[in-house]
């Protein structure tokens, strides 16, 4: 045989943005080895794709959930999203460095989900990840908040310079091995902690290996040009290359600062700062309940908060703080519960703080600090504070990559749980179903330089997120005309329609629209790419 696969007939679009060409791809093993006319080649699997668009395998540059890969090894939502790779380790909030101590907090989510948490360093995870048999790639960021946990604690204080040496060790010794960059949660624990100067201490080392820092900047609503401000401060101060996650203007108060940022980005990019984003295409965020409350009410971890909520005084400055971010009955009912992880609230799932407490008699407030107290502060949201007018500007940026921002999942089994945002099962092919096909926004070219070249260049990756010879055979086949998102907010657990087939490492992951048992996915390393 003169190929193991051979995609023959289809729209090939390499990834780079420019015209499609009608074009046979052959793949060997692990590799492409032709794009171009096979005309008397033999293959063991041949794939008749007129019609179809064959383009690189989507890279997901923002993903989280580090035990998502072992609790969900085959990645069911992500394949049928056409993503062959996924970005670990964003918001600050990474698999590794995991202390002692840290490894003992999490002791109760390995007895919740039946996975022994114990790895600490990029390596350990490395291997639980590919023993595991997972049926995408990884890549991963090092998250400064694991890194800050694991060396200050999480204490509001500025590190001290012992500390800041042990910290820029950390990130060193996973940089060293392999992760792609680091990331930031400014917005969250302990993250929020961090002064200035302890950003650029632990960027430097990125940007001497040529690596990416990617930021969940420190507020994306009233103060969303200051934290734009001081992100690009980090890289005046260390040359490193910036990723802003999630880019948004939270809050309709703050809808009108999105075209500033815009030209802030803009002019940062003439000015030689190299800075770039992702965004996914929706305008509901999913983060944690618990984030929604002040951060000194945060510090110290979930048993702190917890007896915070429980002490009568401070349990009134907390409904005073909420009063005051959740002003009227309609900022409520953009506040959905997605995940209550307690049975408790199960029946909450999918229904708004709004509704809930007038279903009730209930304050909001005082029902939103119930559900953390029996969650454990657990349970996670979906929030409507972004609108369409500014995503479709965020969307036409040339530098915005597509990122999901979610965990990868399953339609069944542990992940399918509560009511998820539907980005987890259907970023990709909504942009291409909604935003290219049916708006026009951008054109299939550009949108799947969003989702391959893109993505790659950001992050260094080498081999993926093109179609060339000597390319890895990361392939996804899709019908432009039907490929679609069908996961909703009300029912977000249903896979994206219309990709036909999808080769992960040369191996059939998607064969004519349906899972194979193929897990040819491996954790990617820096330089190893």
């Amino acid at each position: 045989m003169d190929f193991d696969v051979l995609i023959r007939g289809g729209t090939v679009l390499d990834g780079s943005g420019g015209e499609p060409v009608r074009a046979d791809v052959g793949v060997c093993g692990e590799s492409i080895a032709l794009i171009g006319a096979s005309t008397r080649a033999k293959a063991e699997r041949v794939i008749e794709a007129t019609g179809l668009a064959v383009t690189p395998g989507f890279i997901d540059i923002h993903a989280h959930g580090d035990l998502y890969p072992l609790l969900c090894p085959e990645a069911p939502a992500r394949l049928h999203d056409g993503v062959t790779t996924e970005v670990l380790g964003n918001c600050g909030e990474s698999p590794f460095p995991q202390s002692a101590a840290m490894l003992a907090e999490r002791a109760e989510s390995s007895e919740r989900h039946g996975i022994a948490v114990d790895w600490a360093t990029l390596d350990d995870f490395a291997r639980r990840h590919d023993a595991a048999r997972c049926g995408i790639n990884r890549a991963c960021l090092v998250g400064h908040g694991n890194i800050r946990q694991a060396v200050v604690g999480e204490a509001d204080r500025a590190a001290t310079e012992p500390e800041l040496a042990a910290m820029r060790a950390e990130a060193e010794h996973a940089l060293d091995a392999g992760a792609f960059g680091l990331s930031s949660g400014l917005y969250y624990t302990p993250g929020m902690f961090a002064r200035p100067g302890e950003l650029e201490a632990l960027a430097a080392p990125v940007a001497a290996r040529g690596g990416l820092y990617a930021a969940h900047i420190r507020n994306e609503g009233d103060a969303l040009e200051e934290a734009v401000e001081e992100f690009a401060r980090v890289a005046r101060a260390t040359g490193v290359r910036l990723q802003l996650s999630h880019v948004k203007a939270s809050g309709r108060a703050n809808w009108p600062k999105a075209g500033r940022v815009i030209g802030r980005l803009t002019a940062l990019r003439a000015e030689g700062i190299d800075i770039a984003c992702d965004r996914y295409p929706y305008v509901a965020s999913s983060t944690s309940l618990q984030s929604q409350l002040p951060g000194w009410a945060r510090e110290g971890g979930r048993t702190r908060l917890l007896e915070r909520i429980a002490d009568p005084a401070t349990r009134g400055r907390l409904l005073d703080a909420l009063a005051a971010d959740f002003p009227t009955p309609e900022s409520w009912r953009e506040l959905l519960i997605a995940d209550a992880t307690c049975d408790e609230w199960r029946r909450a799932e999918g229904r708004s703080l709004g509704d809930l407490a007038a279903q009730g008699g209930k304050d909001p407030a005082e029902l939103l600090l119930d559900i953390l107290t029996a969650s454990k502060g657990r349970t996670s949201i979906v929030h409507f504070t972004m609108c369409e007018e500014n995503l479709r500007k965020w969307l036409s940026l040339p530098f915005t990559a597509i990122g999901s921002d979610s965990c990868s999942r399953s339609i069944e089994g542990p992940t399918a749980a509560g009511k998820p945002h539907p980005r987890s099962y259907g970023t990709f092919a909504r942009v291409l179903g909604r935003y290219v096909r049916e708006q026009g926004l951008l054109s299939l070219p550009e949108a799947v330089r969003r989702m391959t070249g893109l993505p790659a260049s950001r992050l260094g990756l080498k081999r993926r997120g093109v179609l060339r010879p000597g390319a890895a055979a990361d392939i996804t086949v899709f019908d432009p005309a039907t490929i679609a998102d069908r996961a909703t907010y009300e029912t977000p657990q249903q896979y994206s329609a219309g990709v036909r087939f999808v080769l992960v490492n040369g191996a059939l992951a998607i064969a004519d629209g349906a899972l194979t048992s193929a897990r040819a996915g491996r954790f990617l390393r820096k330089g190893a790419e």
